[in-house]
Order: C-alpha cells, then sequence, then structure tokens
C-alpha cells in the first residue's frame, strides 16, 4: 500500500508548508492573495467550498468588478506553484461550482494541534498530564496567527480566538507551576506572554510574584514599574489594585526576615548609575513623593511648585474618522516632551505623566518666577526639537499651584 502523503502545515508566526522533500512559504507564494485562497482551503479541507464562498472570503463587495474569473485564475496559479513545490498531482478537486482538497493528501495543522491540546488540558485529571499538555501547546504558537493577512475578517476572528485561547491556557499553565512551586518556570512563561500580549496585567502580576519567590526583589520591582508605566500607558490605569496589591507584598518581603546591616541597606537603596536629569515615575509614586514634599516643606518654610502641563491639539473639530490620527499626534508630542522634561530638569526633580496629554512636575525649593523660566526652559527644548508641521499643531497650556498641605492640587485631582 503507498504511503500517503503528509504536508505539515505552520501558521503561528509564519506561513510554511512543508513535505518530507519540500517546503512552501508566503515568500514563494509571492502573492498574499494566494496565501488567503490556500489557507482558507486548508481550514476547510473536510468539506466542499463554493465558489461563492470563496469570493466573499478573498474579496469584499465591489472590490473585484470579476470576482468569478479572479477566483479562476488564483486558483491556476495555486495549483501551478503546488505541482512545481510538492510534485504534480491533483491536490485541490473541482466539480460543479465547488472546490475540495483532495484527501489523499494528509494535512498536518499547527492551529489544529495546539487548540486540540489546550481542549485535553482541560478534561486532564492527572496535573503532571495536564502540565504536558499545557506545555506542548504554547511551544506551538511562535507567534500571532498569520500576522500577513490579517485584512481578512474570517483571519482576524480566528487570531483573536487562538490568542484568546493562548493566554487562558498560559494562565492555568502559570497556576500549576505555582502549585509546585516551579518559580522559574513561571518567570519564563510569563515573559514569553508578555511578548505575545504585552498590557495583560495578571501576567505582570504573576512575573512579579514568581520573581519575589525566587528572592530576585530588584527584578521584580523593575517589572512593577514596567508595568504601571504600560499599563497607563495602554489604558490610562493610574493605579492598579491588583497591582498595587502586589507591590505591597513586595515592600513587605523585600529584606526578608533577615536583620540588615546599613552599609548593605545603603547600597540596596542606591542607585546603580549616577541619575541626570528629573526623576520620572508613575503617577502613584509622584503622589507619594508628593505629600512627603508637603510634610517637610511646612515643617521648614520653604517654597516649592507643582506644574501641571496640557498638550491638546489647536484643531479641535477632528472628524471622528480621523480620531486615530488625532491620538497619534497627542502620544507622539508627549514622548516627546517627556524628553525635554528629562533633559530639561534638575536632578531632583520629578515628573509622571498624570493623563493622555498632562504632565504633572514637582520643583523642590523653587520660587513661582523660577517656575515660569523652567517652563519656558523645557517648552524651548520642545519647540527646538520639534519643527515640523506636526509639532506646530500642538498648544501646550501651564498651569501652577504651591505646594502646601496635603490637600492641595494634587489631592484634588485624584
Amino acid at each position: 500500500m503507498e504511503e500517503r502523503t503528509i504536508l505539515t502545515v505552520i501558521t503561528f508566526g509564519k506561513f510554511e508548508i512543508h513535505s518530507e522533500t519540500a517546503c512552501l512559504n508566503s515568500d514563494t507564494l509571492h502573492s498574499d492573495m494566494l496565501t488567503k485562497l490556500l489557507l482558507y482551503i486548508l481550514f476547510h479541507r473536510k468539506q466542499p467550498i463554493s465558489v461563492d464562498v470563496l469570493e466573499d472570503a478573498l474579496w469584499d463587495d465591489g472590490e473585484t468588478d470579476n470576482p468569478a474569473g479572479a477566483l479562476k485564475n488564483l486558483m491556476y496559479r495555486l495549483r501551478t506553484i503546488l505541482n512545481k513545490t510538492f510534485g504534480k498531482a491533483e491536490y485541490i478537486l473541482t466539480s460543479r461550482g465547488v472546490y475540495r482538497w483532495n484527501q489523499d493528501y494528509e494535512v498536518s495543522l499547527d492551529a489544529e494541534k495546539f487548540e486540540a491540546l489546550c481542549e485535553q488540558a482541560k478534561t486532564e485529571t492527572d496535573s503532571a498530564k495536564r502540565i504536558a499538555c499545557l506545555e506542548d501547546a504554547v511551544r506551538l504558537y511562535r507567534g500571532e496567527f498569520m500576522t500577513r493577512i490579517t485584512d481578512r475578517h474570517w483571519v482576524m476572528a480566528l487570531s483573536t480566538y487562538y490568542h484568546s485561547v493562548l493566554i487562558s491556557s498560559v494562565k492555568t499553565l502559570a497556576n500549576l507551576y505555582m502549585d509546585r512551586k516551579q518559580y522559574e518556570d513561571v518567570e519564563q512563561l510569563c515573559l514569553y506572554s508578555l511578548r505575545m500580549d504585552p498590557v495583560d496585567e495578571w501576567l505582570y502580576c504573576t512575573l512579579i510574584l514568581s520573581l519575589m519567590r525566587q528572592n530576585k526583589n530588584k527584578l521584580a520591582i523593575q517589572y512593577y514599574h514596567e508595568a504601571e508605566k504600560v499599563l497607563y500607558d495602554a489604558f490610562g490605569i493610574k493605579n492598579s489594585k491588583n497591582l498595587q496589591t502586589v507591590h505591597e507584598q513586595l515592600m513587605q518581603t523585600n529584606q526578608g526576615s533577615e536583620t540588615g546591616k546599613i552599609q548593605s541597606i545603603h547600597a540596596d537603596m542606591t542607585e546603580e548609575q549616577k541619575p541626570e536629569g528629573a526623576y520620572i515615575c508613575g503617577y502613584p509614586v509622584f503622589r507619594e513623593i508628593y505629600r512627603l514634599e508637603s510634610r517637610r516643606i511646612s515643617r521648614l518654610g520653604e517654597s516649592e511648585y507643582i506644574i501641571l502641563m496640557t498638550l491638546q491639539l489647536k484643531e479641535q473639530n477632528i472628524p471622528e474618522s480621523q480620531k486615530k490620527m488625532k491620538d497619534y499626534l497627542i502620544n507622539r508630542a508627549m514622548d516627546q516632551m517627556e524628553t525635554s522634561i528629562m533633559d530639561t530638569l534638575r536632578v531632583g526633580d520629578v515628573a509622571s505623566r498624570y493623563s493622555d496629554s498632562q504632565f504633572i512636575m514637582l520643583l523642590p525649593t523653587c520660587t513661582y518666577e523660577r517656575c515660569q523660566i523652567v517652563t519656558k526652559r523645557i517648552l524651548d527644548h520642545y519647540y527646538q526639537t520639534n519643527k515640523t508641521e506636526r509639532g506646530k499643531k500642538i498648544l501646550i497650556t501651564t498651569d501652577y499651584e504651591e505646594v502646601s498641605d496635603t490637600t492641595s492640587l494634587i489631592d484634588r485631582q485624584v
């Protein structure tokens, strides 16, 4: 009996089809349309596919004047490439207005294997076998599903589905690792998963906890600050409850139960590099620094101010269809303003993003007149480094308030 040909299909991270002797990928197909056609046929290979269904899968209404003719042309090109790559044969059959994958040629899809392993893990009662299923599934997910052809709704739907299955499975696997005290495995798993989903709060919290369990507290603090910034930039979340709970645990266990000597404590608190420019921090940290400063100056009678700097577009009547461009311009301006603040303010000054379009700055031992001079210096730096037409579209306003007590501007805006 003749052995059946098996084609192994990779869809995560890249698109490749392997036989024992040949390989076909997106580059050798030379066409995203051919990739979409072949992918759709492979995913629906166990049933006939009508011409109408294929046309709808490949084109939107009005996108091509002659979809039937375009489909015939694509099918001819696809068959030619398959024959050239894997040997002459009828891989795609035609009959009575439908196309069908030839079942003589077996297909092994990584996406289907991935889904099957994740489903199998749900039914396994033995934790070791469950872990093995999930580990195999995660290894199969080498990257997002078919990233080069996400303009089709059915591709996007599959990509979103597989991504959600991955994150759900990763969280299950991480919990199983935590139960077994496999903290290094948790760390590696979370770092891998954050590359796939860099704004998942649960992954950050679990990563920080795994680092704490390994006594990697300095690294845990670094990832806490990274998570704080990522969540703020992505969602405007200033003080996530879950992240703050993890942070409190981290602070409580940072030195463990050992009694420290003042030299080692001082070394632990000292910055590794000589500080330059302003201290940029998340808003929760900024707020605590402010409250500490307000107590200090009430005792010493010193002058201290905060500056609230707001960026907005000069043209406010922007159509909803251009909202993404508006967000892009503001985000770009905020990034450039952060650079100007860091380059301009002194060591000892503190700054934070207060909202998607605002910076708040704390200037110790600084008079009102001096604040105005500092503000002008920041704005001069910003405008000097942003002379493009986009830079001219941004209007910047500033507000000042003296630090007096813990009930002033900083707390009233929380």
